[in-house]
């Protein structure tokens, strides 16, 4: 599957993933060609890159993000989306990596707004597939042409809000999440409701709205808190 990034230097290359976790020991002891991934921050090296070191992942996104690399290199890349040792292409030149063997899964996730600020949260049931017990916003697959006409088939759906009770305020930016051989490619969504009345179907036990600190105090589905501060981060609709 192949996954957006920033490129940082062009080309493209392929190696086993290495996740460095001491800035004075990059290599691992696995013959090359490898793909090092690391914190941006330390991002450009003070020192040249060991041989064998074929393309550079970087969680986050450098200060000095126009230095030019020795090797293909692209940026905000989560560290979770990596696997120890699995094989990866990066191209830098295209802003992409490709992980081998592992599936994309499109999603979407919407956060209903009201007027005090309170978000909903709801509680997914023992009915479906994953995350049983979870608190989630309003989603699920990603099924129609796009993601925001999904979007709005999933909220009448899951709380019977229609367009006309709906005010799209802001569509953030995807959020990946791994989940053994997937990665749940998530597109993010806050509406601003104009009636607060929801009916529920078979997928969620309860709903409730709450403030948004609430996400991170609660058993969710992964990485929700980061699509909030995605839909939080990106500037409102109109």
């Amino acid at each position: 599957m192949t996954l957006p990034a920033i490129g940082i230097a062009p080309g493209r290359a392929t190696g086993s993933v290495h996740l460095v976790g001491d800035p004075l020991r990059w290599r691992s002891e696995r013959p090359a060609p490898e793909v090092l991934a690391f914190p941006a921050l330390w991002w450009p090296p003070d020192h040249p890159l060991p041989s064998g070191v074929v393309a550079i992942v970087l969680h986050g996104v450098p200060a000095k993000s126009a230095h030019i690399a020795e090797v293909p290199t692209v940026a905000r890349v989560d560290p979770d989306v990596l696997r120890e040792g699995e094989t990866v292409e990066v191209n830098g030149t295209l802003g992409r990596f490709r992980i081998d063997g592992v599936e994309e899964v499109g999603v979407v996730t919407s956060f209903l707004e009201r007027d005090d600020g309170r978000i909903l949260l709801l509680e997914r049931s023992a009915k479906v597939g994953s995350f049983r017990g979870h608190w989630a916003g309003v989603s699920g697959f990603l099924e129609a042409s796009t993601p925001t006409e999904q979007a709005y088939r999933e909220i009448l759906e899951e709380t019977g809000l229609g367009a006309e009770d709906l005010e799209l305020r802001v569509q953030g930016a995807p959020v990946l999440a791994r989940d053994g051989p997937r990665v749940f490619v998530v597109h993010p969504f806050r509406f601003r409701v104009r009636r607060t009345e929801i009916r529920l179907d078979w997928e969620h036990n309860r709903a409730e709205w709450v403030d948004p600190t609430e996400i991170r105090r609660r058993p969710t589905v992964p990485k929700l808190d980061r699509v909030w501060e995605s839909v939080t981060a990106a500037p409102p609709k109109g």
